[in-house]
């Protein structure tokens, strides 16, 4: 009898150890920035960037509670990569005055000056409303100007709210840098 529960306790060991060694699935590194409610109009009031560098895709999940697709005029996804010497991926969704999407774009950019906006050939550009948010992606293949694989990213809106005010800009902090995968 005590050996049979000898062999009972060896087998349950084993399975619990074969269990714990099996590689669970991958999970990309996420970063969360919250921005602070009311800091813009409502339209353009970004309150979260959830941000995924993964194996294959860069996403960024930015919320918006009070959106009207009328108002906005691009939505960008910035992405910075580590060791760059300031430059950046803008991955930016054009809408126009009734709210359709009218372009998708990716452009490399040293910081915020805009002569030196280069666009990036990509064909893989998604994005999709999900209630209050926004899912912006771009595949990792399109982000081909850098070395390295850890990245980090911030969200603007620019958005159309009236006439004599025709443009309200709003962008979070940035993300920390999350290494892909």
């Amino acid at each position: 009898m005590a050996r049979r529960g000898v062999r009972i306790g060896a087998v349950a060991a084993a399975t619990v150890l074969a269990v714990g060694l099996v590689p669970g699935t991958a999970h990309a590194a996420t970063g969360n920035v919250n921005d602070p409610r009311g800091d813009a109009p409502k339209v353009a009031d970004i309150t979260k960037l959830k941000f995924k560098n993964g194996t294959y895709r860069a996403t960024g999940v930015i919320t918006v509670p009070h959106r009207k697709l009328k108002k906005l005029a691009f939505t960008n996804l910035e992405i910075k990569p580590k060791r760059n010497a300031g430059w950046i991926y803008i991955v930016s969704i054009h809408r126009d005055a009734a709210g359709k999407v009218t372009d998708k774009t990716l452009a490399w950019q040293q910081g915020d000056d805009p002569s030196t906006y280069t666009p990036v050939p990509c064909t893989g550009i998604r994005q999709a409303w999900i209630g209050k948010r926004t899912k912006i992606s771009v595949p990792q293949s399109c982000l081909t100007k850098h070395h390295g694989t850890r990245l980090k990213a911030r969200a603007g809106i620019l958005a159309r709210v009236g006439p004599g005010h025709d443009f309200y800009d709003d962008r979070t902090r940035y993300t920390r840098y999350l290494k892909r995968g």
